[in-house]
């Protein structure tokens, strides 16, 4: 697998009654919304329900700047409501509060 190749992962799901997907892999460029909204409105629409978005942190600052950049992206994207956001964001990213410094 090279750095940028996407990977389509199709599996039988529930005795081949449903069809489970899986996509991974890396991009070199970040989607507009117009794009974006067109891939979550397939998906939206094959599933029959909103497409669940999970953005991930890796605890870096760099990670938080990441998350601030998809989440006004997906933001932007106008429409019925395609997705469900939800955020997994390592403790080490967020910022330690005042007083909190040890």
């Amino acid at each position: 697998m090279t750095e940028t190749e996407l990977t389509l992962e199709l599996r039988p799901w529930l005795d081949g009654k449903h069809t489970y997907v899986n996509l991974r892999g890396t991009m070199e460029t970040v989607a507009q919304p117009k794009e974006l909204r067109s891939v979550l409105k397939a998906l939206s629409w094959w599933s029959g329900s909103p497409v669940n978005v999970v953005l991930c942190v890796d605890g870096t600052n760099s990670g938080s700047c990441w998350l601030e950049l998809w989440d006004h992206l997906l933001a932007r994207i106008r429409g019925p409501r395609l997705y469900q956001l939800r955020c997994l964001i390592s403790r080490d990213t967020l910022a330690p509060r005042v007083g909190d410094e040890r």
